[in-house]
């Protein structure tokens, strides 16, 4: 990549990248660009359902009446789209359950009248996503969400500094920005500083050889902390893409995982807004200490869904992580993502 200077009107990956995924998202059903495992069946749906209910006691144990709390529960679909997802859980929960939609896009004129929706953009810093926020109990989904999240994106020079990755937008061509050390830099991060986005490399993601590529997943994080304090009390599940700490570290993730997706194939990550950019989620530094982060193979393949269920999917709908945290860490709420695989 040149690290010449350029007359391209150039702007870092990260501002491009959040204004191509609004602009693309709010004159594009997903529908039409990709598939998701909530199209191959109910599956996932079946599992969340399952996960909404408290776990099972030990046969031998003394039945324990179920908590009860006054505050409604609800299960919140952030990033909702068609709203899909939540028209199969509409099938498989009770009907107090209230099922909520969260999509920058209005409304879909079919989604049963039961589903409520909230046409909101959602940024780390909004007070409220769900006009309840705080007044609810249950589950928030981020299936496939956290992966549109834009992030800064580094290249790593010769002597491993990580320099920010400047694009133009019209055609994604790339050059070569100033590294973290440079004032320059602080306009450029989307609103992390240069020394946080130095720390979560340093942690998440270390350096290993030139011209490797990272996504500092930092953004991500922010915005996953705002979503578990949807809830007084219940779950936080995000559902992606997604790439783990130790393979990070022997470089397998090394060529970075930016894409542009649209008519159902990848392209070149062209952030104008005709196509959807992505890129593989860090979700284990998402994650805190109370949560847990497994194969979506061993999450679905229980008792609630059954694995002859997934026997069918393509091979890449299988590869995601689910991360479940519950959003008040106690011992009471910590049951779940203990048992999350039962």
């Amino acid at each position: 990549m040149s690290d010449a200077p350029s007359t391209l009107p150039l702007r870092a990956w990260v501002d491009a990248w959040d204004d191509a995924n609004h602009t693309f998202y709010t004159h594009h059903a997903p529908e039409q660009h990709f598939r998701t495992s909530i199209d191959a069946g109910t599956a996932t749906a079946r599992r969340i359902a399952a996960l909404l209910a408290p776990p099972p006691q030990h046969p031998h144990e003394h039945p324990r009446p179920a908590p009860r709390s006054s505050l409604p529960r609800c299960i919140v679909d952030i990033g909702s789209g068609s709203g899909a997802l939540l028209t199969q859980l509409a099938a498989l929960v009770d009907d107090e359950v209230t099922l909520i939609g969260v999509d920058v896009r209005p409304r879909p004129d079919d989604l049963p009248a039961a589903i409520g929706w909230r046409q909101v953009r959602v940024t780390r810093d909004i007070e409220d996503i769900t006009g309840r926020d705080g007044l609810i109990t249950g589950l928030v989904i981020a299936h496939e969400f956290l992966d549109d999240v834009a992030c800064p994106v580094v290249e790593l020079d010769d002597d491993l500094r990580p320099r920010i990755v400047q694009v133009e937008a019209a055609t994604g061509t790339e050059v070569l920005g100033p590294d973290l050390a440079d004032p320059a830099a602080e306009a450029l991060l989307g609103g992390i500083s240069p020394s946080e986005a130095r720390a979560w490399l340093d942690h998440w993601w270390p350096a290993t050889k030139p011209l490797a590529r990272r996504e500092v997943g930092l953004p991500r994080d922010l915005l996953w902390r705002r979503l578990t304090r949807i809830l007084a009390s219940g779950h936080a599940i995000a559902v992606d893409y997604a790439h783990r700490l130790d393979d990070r570290r022997l470089g397998l993730w090394d060529g970075g995982t930016v894409k542009g997706f649209v008519d159902g194939s990848a392209c070149r990550p062209r952030p104008d807004g005709s196509v959807n950019i992505t890129s593989h989620v860090a979700l284990d530094s998402c994650a805190s200490p109370h949560a847990t982060v497994r194969s979506q193979f061993d999450v679905l393949s229980t008792s609630a869904v059954g694995s002859r269920s997934l026997a069918s999917w393509p091979p890449d709908l299988g590869s995601f992580d689910w991360l479940i945290e519950p959003c008040t860490p106690t011992p009471a709420t910590q049951a779940l993502s203990e048992t999350m695989v039962g």
